[in-house]
């Protein structure tokens, strides 16, 4: 048994902190609360560059926090985005929200979609 105000242990039998005076616990609850922390999931894959900006415009005006992955890399190793409009080595570039605004972005993203042209 554990007091729940001091944290002193008793052995079985006790009922009372003789400090406190406080009933004792079998355990004390978990001091830290829970955090949730969100999942992220892919929305948009863009190997064209230009698009990149738009996107992110896009998000940030209605507000819905994002994560653009591997854009910054891109350009660092050899060949850069040459033939297929990103790094083969890295990928393409990701943009990722919480799952808790996944619908919102993908309805903003897609006027984006559908105005977008192939890459020749």
């Amino acid at each position: 048994m554990i007091c729940p105000n001091c944290g002193d242990e008793y052995r079985d039998g006790f009922w009372e902190c003789t400090e406190c005076h406080v009933p004792l616990v079998a355990n004390l609850p978990d001091p830290r609360p829970a955090t949730r922390h969100p999942e992220l999931v892919t929305i948009y894959t863009a190997g064209n560059a230009a698009l990149v900006p738009v996107i992110e415009s896009v998000l940030r005006g209605a507000g819905i926090q994002f994560l653009v992955k591997s854009e910054r890399v891109q350009d660092l190793f050899g060949w850069g985005r040459i033939g297929l409009g990103y790094n083969a080595i890295v990928g393409p570039v990701q943009i990722q929200v919480t799952t808790d605004d996944r619908e919102a972005a993908e309805e903003l993203l897609k006027e984006i979609e559908n105005t977008e042209t192939p890459n020749d």
